[in-house]
């Protein structure tokens, strides 16, 4: 069958393995891999700070520091979503379930729709808990409109 899952998880999240191992079991049974796409809040960043700075550092006439600060937010990202990567994997059984990984800030339907129009063979999305509990919710309506492949949805069991 060779089918291949997306599973989407909140990057700046400790519990960012959450439903990983339903995702890895399903790619295992389909005899696929698992593409893993970390969404990191763009207001958890910094971002407005290192905007800022930025600036300062162009209008003086620093371009080359302002290119720095600017990047250097995305290599901290790129460096924690590889570390979280080498976690799931080592999570999965066998290991190898995990073929590629990326990491986006744009909002998460968009960032889905843009892995999902690169990656063909992506059938499935598993949304890990995690994004489920942020503040803003996913509107389901536009997941339903922007992505054709099913879309499994995860949450926590209800504490009492």
């Amino acid at each position: 069958m060779k089918s291949r899952v997306l599973f989407v998880t909140k990057g700046e999240s400790a519990d960012f393995g959450e439903g990983f191992s339903y995702a890895a079991e399903l790619a295992r049974i389909s005899e696929g891999g698992v593409f893993v796409l970390f969404h990191y809040n763009r207001e958890g960043l910094g971002r407005l700070e290192d905007e800022m700075s930025a600036a300062a550092m162009a209008q003086h006439g620093d371009l080359g520091t302002a290119r720095q600060i600017l990047s250097e937010r995305d290599e901290r990202i790129k460096k924690d979503a590889s570390q979280k990567v080498r976690v799931l994997q080592s999570m999965s059984k066998g290991g190898g379930l995990v073929t590629e990984h990326s990491w986006s800030t744009d909002e998460v339907i968009s960032a889905i729709e843009k892995i999902l129009q690169n990656n063909p063979t992506l059938e499935i999305v598993i949304l890990s808990p995690s994004l489920m509990d942020s503040d803003r919710k996913l509107s389901f309506k536009k997941l339903r409109r922007k992505i054709s492949r099913p879309v499994v949805t995860m949450s926590r069991p209800a504490r009492v």
